[in-house]
């Protein structure tokens, strides 16, 4: 059972599967699948595009999607179809905005009216976060040609929060790192292969942010900007970023840490593969997107709590596995200055948070 697959297409179970792929990712907001099956199987299920596609893994729901792209392979011997394709959000990411001006502070509210004023009425909202802090200005205007999940993103990040896509495919406002994983990785144990990739080339020394800021002598509008400086990089590289929202001069700064802890954190990734789907066969649970783990590799001379930002479950004759991408902390929001942490979490995280190029800076 720990490693069992169902996909169902229409509500038909797909009695058989040459191989299955679902990735979850932070980066990604949607998720999205492949498998492969035989024609005869495509027939019976009466496959087409945009049908739709559910995904349980270890009895768990994982997945509810549609179907985007049908490839036929066909040889003497065999005619094998490939199915691809991605949650209902996923269309967020592809469907320009249309451009008028939103009027709403509240980040939950203005994410419903933006949606239903696209015709995306189905997709659903929820939130992790009990207490979200309110936007800075009373109306947002997308940028010329902007494209949905672009515009509702660049808000998110002001707040220090992230959108993913939930199992049932409808959109979850969470934080980094919401959960802990239950169980550990360790390179000398449960891990089948890894590998360490470390990139500087998104790393800046400067970084300036520009954006409206309202007087209060004459309420007017002036275009200011913040810069910081990371005294951890190696490089003299300079990042200009000009939100364009209205705004204030604490948010300003805000903006600019998390541009800081996001570009510093994401230039280090720990690929590892482990057997089967779960954490730990005790617990059965599944290791998930957006969930913090202890990390020891004494040969990468890495030992400490990361993120994992990424999950690959596949399925072949060859098994069942899990591919993870584990990246810093605060490669998604700023940890150091994040207010919807409490004092007792922060702690926690600078405490325990490690560093994967601790040992090449």
């Amino acid at each position: 059972m720990s490693n069992k697959v169902e996909i169902f297409c229409n509500n038909n179970l797909i009695d058989s599967f040459n191989d299955f792929l679902l990735t979850k990712s932070i980066e990604n907001f949607c998720n999205s699948f492949t498998f492969t099956i035989t024609n005869k199987m495509a027939n019976d299920i009466l496959l087409a595009e945009g049908s739709k596609i559910k995904i349980s893994i270890a009895g768990e729901n994982e997945f509810n999607g549609l179907v985007e792209s049908i490839n036929h392979s066909q040889t003497s011997n065999s005619h094998l179809v490939t199915v691809l394709g991605r949650d209902k959000t996923g269309e967020l990411i592809d469907s320009y905005i249309i451009a008028k001006q939103y009027k709403q502070n509240d980040f939950l509210k203005l994410l419903r009216l933006i949606l239903d004023d696209n015709g995306f009425q189905s997709i659903k909202i929820t939130s992790d976060i009990k207490i979200l802090p309110k936007l800075v200005g009373k109306s947002f205007i997308p940028e010329k040609e902007e494209k949905i999940f672009s515009f509702i993103d660049r808000l998110a990040k002001q707040l220090r929060i992230i959108l993913i896509t939930d199992s049932d495919g409808d959109i979850l406002i969470t934080r980094e790192g919401a959960d802990l994983a239950v169980g550990g990785l360790d390179a000398s144990n449960n891990i089948i292969s890894t590998s360490l990739d470390i990139d500087t080339s998104e790393s800046y020394k400067y970084i300036k942010i520009i954006g409206n800021i309202k007087t209060d002598q004459t309420k007017k509008r002036l275009t200011q900007g913040k810069e910081i400086i990371d005294e951890r990089s190696q490089t003299n590289k300079r990042l200009i970023v000009n939100i364009g929202n209205n705004t204030n001069r604490q948010n300003i700064e805000s903006i600019a840490n998390w541009y800081m802890a996001v570009k510093r954190g994401k230039g280090a990734r720990y690929n590892a593969t482990v057997q089967g789907f779960l954490t730990n066969n005790t617990t059965g649970l599944l290791w998930q997107v957006n969930t913090t783990v202890m990390l020891r590799d004494s040969k990468k001379g890495i030992n400490g709590l990361f993120l994992i930002q990424s999950v690959n479950y596949s399925q072949s004759l060859e098994g069942s596995k899990t591919d993870l991408i584990l990246c810093n902390i605060g490669s998604f929001t700023d940890f150091d200055n994040n207010p919807l942490l409490s004092s007792q979490v922060s702690k926690f995280f600078k405490i325990l948070t490690g560093d994967l190029a601790s040992k090449y800076r």
